[in-house]
């Protein structure tokens, strides 16, 4: 299962690309999960006051202000660009580790990258933020955000497996090996 096999491409051309491309699936991945929590709000109006990536922020040491701080648009419509530089940052980062690692290590791309979505949502959802008191323990969690999170996270990195394979299938001149 953790068998890892020899990538076709240089270490360089990995790195560079897993970049570059990791970038581009990580912007657009971003966009789907938003869309997806539009559609399916994760948590209650309250509890999304401020949201786990705010919460983790702010125990990170970052002020309330700034974790909270927000922009108009459409004249009465508020954007919290702070929380979308980590929203970003977040799938922008696991949008690179996705290139990089699958280059090694092809099971990476289980079901067209669902697996990889479940996987980042146990990691997170399931242990890290109800271990740093982020969340609530799973237990104590609605299930509409089980739902919401699980689902989002499968159809999040589904779009990073679909955005990757399809720049390295139009990258005729790199070497990177498609999953």
């Amino acid at each position: 299962m953790f068998t890892l096999q020899k990538p076709q491409a240089g270490l360089k051309e990995i790195i560079v690309k897993s970049i570059w491309f990791g970038f581009i699936a990580g912007m657009i991945s971003g966009m789907v999960k938003i869309g997806w929590e539009a559609l399916l709000p994760p948590r209650t109006i309250a509890r999304n006051m401020t949201n786990p990536p705010q919460h983790m922020a702010e125990q990170l040491g970052f002020s309330d202000k700034l974790v909270h701080s927000f922009v108009y648009y459409s004249q009465d419509q508020k954007v919290f660009w702070f929380t979308l530089i980590l929203h970003f940052s977040f799938a922008i980062a696991f949008s690179i580790l996705y290139v990089f690692i699958s280059q090694y290590w092809s099971k990476i791309s289980l079901w067209q990258g669902a697996a990889y979505g479940i996987v980042l949502w146990i990691v997170w959802h399931v242990i890290l933020m109800p271990a740093f008191g982020t969340v609530p323990a799973p237990w104590n969690q609605p299930f509409s955000e089980h739902f919401s999170e699980f689902f989002g996270h499968i159809v999040w990195a589904w779009a990073i497996a679909a955005t990757v394979y399809y720049l390295i299938a139009k990258d005729k001149n790199g070497h990177l090996t498609n999953v």
